[in-house]
């Protein structure tokens, strides 16, 4: 009789779940485990990636990372449309049904919602942007007249969300506390150069809000929002006629269940772990945005997959050679590049650092650097790029309206010198000049 496989029971099914599964699948884990997952929606995972597209076809199928089909071809266990909401930690138990040897977190997060009075995605016409189900909500609410929306949130998530309503036909606004957009992102150059792109497109950009109260009508349904905008502590609110309200203001670690198992977390919430992926209590793992890093929970789906596939890697060798986590032949996870890519209503928009530190001390501001810069406000491109104070090392760049560089940059930004390049031949990249070559 061949020996009882140990159980790894996966919560939540999103992107960096399924991937966690598919790396087991590749690397023959499944063979070696027995695999459970509990999948929250009820539909497996699918690509939020490309959320913005399911405007277009409104076809949940082409998001879709896989079919039930691929769990019963892979001997893996599907929970569809359940939500593991118990964990006996002394019995291993999930649900008071399922045991478990490890469990690994992947629930992901939930959208932000402030505490703004008369806030509530419970009234009609306000919604947040996250599932196959609010889109299609968002959809039939559209389709029932509304003819204004507005979009609170103007960083990466609420960018997406206004193309999202454009496509809906609706007069778009997006409303943003910051002076200008995406500003975890950008410097205020190229925060207020994406303003004025995006504003070309037809979509109305309103900077420095402050919203008082949602105001709604006697049907219950909203109405609009009280606000002032420019930033000033003395401006005069008004009220903006709406018909729909759509909230992306970031998201939140989703460790609700991991708070009440006991386990630690982190400084701003989700699952502290360590460089193994490892909670507090040794069988129970994390990864992808409920996974607290060092402090921090990643909002990006790369790091996510990183985790993932140290996490696997060690779980099978742990399993193979009968080692423990703490191995020296372990692999260690120590955190991920924050740099991104993005394409938003049509226009690239790029930020890219040597470390994480670009961004946490927003060294694109320090008066230590040095910085170039290249400002087309015809062409609607913008270009920083920041150098140490000697000059003699790229420690990031910011790329709005042309990040045909992006992979150059970054490479040179990691290697940690120019090689042969001047900064002016890295600020001429995709401008018909500059050499780089392989960094």
């Amino acid at each position: 009789m061949a020996p009882q496989r140990k159980k790894i029971v996966v919560l939540g099914h999103g992107p960096v779940g399924h991937n966690f599964l598919e790396t087991m699948v590749e690397k023959g884990g499944n063979k070696l485990f027995e695999l459970i997952v509990f999948c929250e929606e009820l539909r497996p995972a699918y690509d939020r990636v490309k959320m913005t597209t399911f405007f277009e076809h409104r076809d949940p199928d082409k998001l879709a990372l896989c079919d039930k089909g691929w769990f019963a071809e892979n001997d893996i266990s599907l929970f569809v449309g359940e939500k593991a909401f118990e964990v006996d930690r002394e019995k291993k138990m999930v649900n008071g049904r399922v045991p478990y040897d490890y469990l690994v977190f992947a629930t992901g997060s939930f959208p932000f919602v402030p505490p703004t009075p008369g806030l509530s995605t419970q009234t009609p016409g306000i919604f947040v942007y996250r599932t196959v189900e609010d889109m299609q909500a968002m959809i039939e609410f559209a389709n029932q007249g509304a003819k204004k929306a507005a979009v609170i949130g103007g960083g990466l998530l609420g960018l997406e969300a206004a193309k999202a309503v454009a496509d809906l036909g609706c007069e778009t606004h997006v409303l943003e506390m910051a002076p200008f957009l995406m500003p975890t992102q950008l410097d205020s150059q190229g925060g207020l150069m994406l303003t004025e792109v995006i504003r070309g497109m037809g979509i109305h950009v309103h900077l420095g809000t402050r919203i008082k109260q949602i105001v709604t009508g006697e049907d219950g349904k909203c109405k609009g929002v009280e606000m002032s905008e420019g930033g000033a502590a003395d401006a005069e609110p008004f009220l903006m006629d709406l018909d729909m309200i759509v909230v992306s203001c970031g998201v939140r670690p989703r460790d609700e269940l991991a708070k009440q198992m006991g386990l630690e977390v982190g400084p701003r919430g989700g699952v502290k772990v360590d460089g193994k992926l490892r909670s507090s209590d040794s069988s129970v793992f994390a990864v992808g945005e409920v996974a607290s890093y060092n402090g921090m929970c990643y909002g990006l789906w790369a790091p996510g997959v990183q985790q993932a596939g140290v996490l696997v890697e060690n779980l099978i060798l742990s399993e193979t050679e009968g080692v423990s986590l703490d191995d020296a032949a372990m692999k260690e996870y120590s955190g991920s590049d924050l740099s991104t890519k993005l394409k938003l209503l049509g226009t690239d928009v790029a930020s890219l650092g040597a470390s994480s530190a670009f961004w946490f001390k927003k060294q694109w501001d320090d008066k230590s650097m040095r910085k170039l810069v290249h400002h087309d406000e015809w062409a609607g491109v913008y270009k920083k790029l920041v150098f140490d104070g000697a000059g003699k090392k790229l420690m990031g760049a910011l790329l709005v309206g042309d990040a045909s560089s992006f992979g150059k940059l970054l490479g040179l930004a990691h290697r940690g010198d120019l090689k042969d390049n001047t900064p002016s031949d890295l600020l001429a990249l995709g401008m018909g000049g500059g050499k780089a070559g392989a960094a």
